[in-house]
């Protein structure tokens, strides 16, 4: 004879199901908040009407030594930037959020280096010589090692030297809190 061996069941645990739940819960909420506390600061990719009225004028060849003037705001630096990083996408630079003063210009943004995304920041005066920009940099919040961060500074640098192309001289730049008045001559 076949002995038949007695199944026992073990209760439904609801305790177990439900610290399950709220632990999922609790896990979900957290990926929300941290996701939440890294959003970008983003502006509208809008380029100043004074830049884009000195732009146009400079291309239209009708202008011969003429003085221009253009007041930015940082909101309006700020999508002006934007505009131009979308112009150019192989610029590994986004969400750019200026900060003026009479002091330094201020300013932060995210770099994409070799695919992983950086917050980065700085602080820079700016002054004129020769009727070009000349940038120091006060301050520099990279967290890359010190070779890559001195590269970075080295091609900004780089960058400057190119003002001499610009079809404008600057003549004046009067830094005040959020915002900034340059003048100069079309050459």
């Amino acid at each position: 004879m076949v002995a038949m061996k007695s199944i026992r069941m073990k209760p439904f645990n609801w305790n177990r199901w439900i610290a399950v739940g709220l632990v999922l819960l609790n896990a979900y909420a957290w990926v929300v908040a941290i996701q939440a506390a890294f959003k970008p600061y983003v502006v509208d990719p809008v380029r100043d009407p004074e830049v884009v009225a000195l732009l146009d004028y400079i291309y239209s060849g009708k202008h011969s030594g003429e003085a221009w003037e253009v007041n930015l705001t940082e909101l309006e630096a700020e999508q002006t930037i934007t505009w131009y990083l979308e112009k150019y996408p192989q610029i590994p630079f986004e969400h750019p959020n200026v900060t003026i003063t009479p002091d330094y210009v201020g300013g932060e943004g995210d770099v994409t280096v070799t695919g992983i995304r950086i917050h980065v920041s700085g602080k820079a005066t700016v002054t004129l010589q020769d009727g070009l920009p000349v940038v120091k940099i006060l301050e520099m919040n990279l967290p890359l090692p010190a070779s890559i961060r001195n590269a970075i500074e080295r091609e900004i640098q780089v960058q400057l030297k190119r003002a001499d192309l610009l079809p404008v001289r600057f003549t004046s730049a009067e830094w005040g809190d959020g915002v900034v008045v340059v003048k100069g001559v079309i050459r």
